[in-house]
C-alpha cells in the first residue's frame, strides 16, 4: 500500500471527495504521523468510530501496531485499494495508518426489525420473518440451526453497485458439487446494477424465460432452515426480504412449512384442498367453456335449461364471456394491491361484488360464468407460493383459448403440452417434477417419524434423515 497522503488522494479520487457530500475524511494523529479515518456518513456507525477507533488511537501514546490498540470487534488489513473501497461502501470504516489501511466493523445504517411474515401467512408455525440485512437473515437462521457446519460464504455482484449475496448450506449435507455451481453461476453475473433478488434468480436461473419458477424464495426463517437440512442451499441478497433457495421441484411449491407440525391426517386433507383449488384456478373456467359450447350433452338438462335461460340476452359468445370477466377480475386484483394501506382489500372486495352483480344486471355476463370466474380466483389464491399464482392464471387463459377453439380436444392437448413442457425443466440441473413419489411425497402426507430419507434428487453427502426407527421410546412394548 503506498503512503498515507498518496492513499488519501487515490481514496479521494475514488469516492469523487470532495463534491460527494456522504463521505467523511477525518484526520488525527497516531504516534505523531498523520493518519485519517473514512466511512460514508449514515453507513457506518459514528458512536463505534468515536468510541473504539479514534479514542484509542489519539489517546495511545504509540509505538505499537495500530490492530492492536483499535477496539472494534472485526478488523483486518488490506492491500488492495478496490476491495477497501468496497468495505466502506458496505458501511465499514478504513484506518489508514502506519501505510496500511485497516477494515474495521463499523455498520451502524437503519434497518426493518424482525416482524410477522405479510405473505406466508401461519397459524401454528413461528412468527417471524426475514427483513432487509444479511446479517440479520443469517441470524435468523442460525437460530433454527444451532450447528457449526451452518455455513455462509459471500460475494459481491454488480460492477457498480456492489451488491452482497450470502451463500449458506449446511456443510456435510449438501452436495458441494451443488455449492460450487451456485457460486459458478453467481460468479458468472457480468451487469453494471442489480436491484434485488428476483434480478438475481433470472440471471442464476437454468430457463430464466419459463412460465414456472425453478427457484423457491421464501420469507420465513423455518422454512428456509427446513429446506436448507434437507440438502439445498440458500441465496441471501442483501437487501431483499425473501432468501433464495435452490434446487427445487414442482412438487416443493405446493408444501408450506406449517404442515409438518400437524398430524398427517390433517395436513394430508388440507393437501388435498390444495391440490384441487390448482385444478380449479387452471381448468376449471376451460372445462366450463368446452362443456357449455361444444359438449352441451355432458350436462343434465336441467342445469343445461338454467345456463342457456341465464345465457339468453348475452349478445357475445361464452368465450369472450369468460375472457371479459378473466381481465375484470385480473384489474380488480391489480388494483386492490396498488392501493395502498387496508383499503386496498376493500376495494377488491367491494370492488369484486359491485362489478360482478352489475354486469350480470346489464346483462353482459351470465350467472353461470360469474360463479366460474370467482371458485377459479379462489383457488388461485389457495396456492402458497406467490409466483406460482400468476403462472396458474396465464396458463388458464391459455386453457380457456384452447377450449373455445376445440373444447375438450383443445383442453386435453393444451394439457399434454403442458405436462411435456413442465418435465423438460430442470433446477440446477435436477429434474423439476423428478422424484413424484418419494420418501417424502407431496401427497398424502407421512407422519414426521416416516421421513427416513432426503429427497434423492437432491444428491445429498448425507442421505439419512433420520434412523428407521426414530421413535425409540416404543421400543420394548
Amino acid at each position: 500500500m503506498a503512503a498515507v497522503n498518496e492513499t488519501r488522494k487515490m481514496l479521494e479520487q475514488a469516492f469523487n471527495y470532495p463534491v460527494n457530500k456522504d463521505i467523511v475524511f477525518r484526520d488525527f494523529k497516531y504516534a505523531g504521523k498523520d493518519c485519517f479515518v473514512l466511512y460514508i456518513d449514515g453507513m457506518a456507525s459514528g458512536d463505534k468510530i468515536s468510541d473504539f477507533i479514534l479514542r484509542p488511537l489519539t489517546r495511545s501514546p504509540g509505538g505499537g501496531s495500530v490492530m492492536n490498540v483499535l477496539q472494534v470487534c472485526g478488523v483486518k488489513a488490506e492491500t488492495e485499494l478496490e476491495k477497501a473501497v468496497a468495505a466502506v461502501l458496505q458501511g465499514d470504516a478504513a484506518v489508514c495508518a502506519d501505510d496500511a489501511v485497516y477494515i474495521c466493523e463499523t455498520k451502524g445504517f437503519d434497518k426493518r426489525g424482525v416482524e410477522k411474515p405479510t405473505v406466508e401467512n401461519s397459524i401454528v408455525g413461528s412468527q417471524e420473518a426475514f427483513n432487509e440485512s444479511l446479517r440479520t437473515n443469517t441470524t435468523l437462521l442460525h437460530r433454527i440451526i444451532k450447528n457449526a457446519a451452518l455455513t455462509t460464504e459471500t460475494l459481491t455482484l454488480g460492477r457498480l453497485n456492489n451488491l452482497v449475496c450470502g451463500v449458506i448450506y449446511v456443510n456435510g449435507i449438501a452436495d458441494m458439487g451443488l455449492v460450487a455451481e451456485v457460486k459458478r453461476r453467481l460468479g458468472g453475473v457480468e451487469t453494471d446494477f442489480l436491484q434485488s433478488g428476483g434480478m438475481v434468480e433470472q440471471f442464476i436461473e437454468d430457463q430464466a424465460s419459463s412460465l414456472f419458477q425453478t427457484v423457491t424464495t421464501t420469507e420465513r426463517p423455518d422454512n428456509a432452515a427446513a429446506l436448507l437440512m434437507q440438502g439445498r442451499v440458500g441465496i441471501i441478497v442483501d437487501g431483499s426480504p425473501r432468501v433464495i433457495v435452490a434446487p427445487v421441484t414442482l412438487f416443493t411449491l405446493l408444501k408450506t412449512s406449517e404442515e409438518s407440525a400437524m398430524r398427517a391426517p390433517l395436513a394430508s386433507s388440507i393437501r388435498a384442498v390444495r391440490i384441487l383449488a390448482v385444478f380449479a384456478a387452471l381448468l376449471m373456467p376451460a372445462l366450463y367453456l368446452a362443456a357449455t359450447t361444444f359438449h352441451a350433452e355432458m350436462i343434465p338438462a336441467a342445469l343445461l335449461l338454467n345456463l342457456a335461460g341465464a345465457r339468453l340476452n348475452i349478445p357475445y359468445p361464452a368465450m369472450v364471456e369468460l375472457l371479459l370477466m378473466e381481465i375484470s377480475f385480473e384489474l380488480i386484483r391489480e388494483a386492490g394491491q396498488r392501493i395502498p394501506g387496508p383499503i386496498g382489500g376493500t376495494v377488491g372486495i367491494v370492488g369484486g361484488l359491485i362489478l360482478g352483480e352489475a354486469a350480470v344486471s346489464a346483462g353482459l355476463v351470465s350467472q353461470g360464468c360469474v360463479v366460474i370466474i370467482a371458485f377459479s380466483g379462489l383457488g388461485s389464491f389457495a396456492i402458497p407460493q406467490y409466483q406460482l399464482t400468476f403462472t396458474v392464471r396465464l396458463l388458464r387463459l391459455i386453457f380457456l383459448i384452447c377450449a373455445g377453439l376445440m373444447g375438450f380436444l383443445g383442453v386435453g392437448a393444451a394439457f399434454v403440452i403442458l405436462v411435456g413442457y413442465v418435465n423438460s425443466l430442470t433446477s440446477f440441473g435436477t429434474d423439476y417434477v423428478s422424484p413424484v413419489f418419494s420418501d417424502a411425497p407431496v401427497f398424502p402426507k407421512r407422519p414426521v417419524w416416516e421421513y427416513e430419507m432426503r429427497p434423492p434428487e437432491l444428491n445429498a453427502a448425507r442421505p439419512e434423515y433420520q434412523p428407521g426407527i426414530s421413535r425409540k421410546w416404543r421400543e420394548g412394548r
